[in-house]
């Protein structure tokens, strides 16, 4: 079973309680991080998508760090929320985009050893959920989320499944897939990827 699915069956219990509650305490503390960049996500084909890291990559600064998260191109399907509730308004697998990205590349960091400066690679489980937040902070300043369950979502991202999911050593073929380039897609005989995001952070309108 691939890393997606597991954060799908572990997500499916806790959100079910989020979304009945409608809200819920959490204890992560919405610090100010630092937003920036152009996040490009491509198709690739069914249920496959490609971040890819462009000259004005897409590039976080938490509250607590010195040093911003920057995510390579890597294979992603945004947030891991289980199908049935993306018919919940605010619970789509893209909902929080950027920020489920950078989750994404520190789970990839963290179990996958990916390469990363020394500070990013100490990051923390309890940490990349602080980063979430706080990314999902920025683009709610942003006026780019309409529908706001970042409440619920980071409620879900702090329980024991998610955390089973950091902790638990990944499967060899996990962290063996690699994107196929532009160039060798052509090569290969596979169709080009599709853009079906692209768009630049605004600057934050904060008081």
């Amino acid at each position: 079973m691939s890393r997606k699915l597991h954060r799908r069956r572990y997500l499916a219990p806790v959100l079910l309680v989020a979304a009945t509650l409608g809200g819920c305490a959490t204890w992560i503390n919405y610090g100010d991080g630092d937003l920036q960049g152009r996040t490009v996500v491509q198709w690739a084909r069914e249920d496959r998508f490609i971040y890819l890291k462009t000259s004005n990559p897409l590039s976080f600064k938490p509250s607590f760090l010195n040093t911003p998260v920057v995510p390579e191109t890597m294979y992603t399907d945004g947030g891991s929320i289980p199908r049935i509730f993306w018919s919940i308004p605010g619970l789509s697998p893209w909902g929080f985009g950027p920020a489920y990205v950078i989750h994404d590349w520190l789970f990839e960091v963290h179990r996958c050893n990916r390469p990363a400066p020394a500070e990013v690679k100490a990051i923390t489980f309890e940490q990349s959920a602080q980063i979430l937040a706080e990314v999902g902070k920025c683009l709610v300043e942003a006026g780019l989320v309409e529908n706001n369950k970042l409440d619920e979502i980071d409620w879900a991202i702090q329980t024991r499944y998610a955390r089973d999911n950091w902790d638990r050593a990944p499967a060899p073929a996990e962290c063996a897939v690699h994107v196929v380039a532009p160039r060798a897609r052509a090569r290969l005989g596979l169709a080009p990827a599709r853009t079906v995001v692209d768009f630049v952070i605004p600057p934050p309108r904060r008081r």
